[in-house]
């Protein structure tokens, strides 16, 4: 009789197994002929407080932290989204 209930797997159940084995999904990474990285997806952060935060394994999440690594972060899209405007302009 248990050969016959088994149960359907969920996509919670199914993302469960990917975190479990540590899979890296949702990732793009784009390359030229020349073996140099071109493009990354999600982008890696650039701020040294996310490198000292990825090495500090605390429990629980520190909001403060985070909020002061967005902040440094965003400083880095602004730039890079400057720049891209400036080349949209030219």
């Amino acid at each position: 009789s248990s050969s016959k209930l088994k149960k359907k797997v969920t996509k919670t159940q199914e993302a469960k197994k990917i975190l479990k084995k540590k899979f890296k999904v949702n990732t793009k990474i784009v390359f030229t002929e020349d073996g140099e990285l071109v493009q990354q997806w999600p982008p890696v952060q650039k701020s040294n407080l996310a490198k000292v935060d990825e090495e500090d394994d605390g429990s629980g999440i520190n909001l403060d932290k985070v909020k002061e690594i967005l902040r440094e972060e965003d400083k880095f899209d602004k730039e890079e989204y400057r720049k891209k405007i400036k080349e949209k302009h030219r």
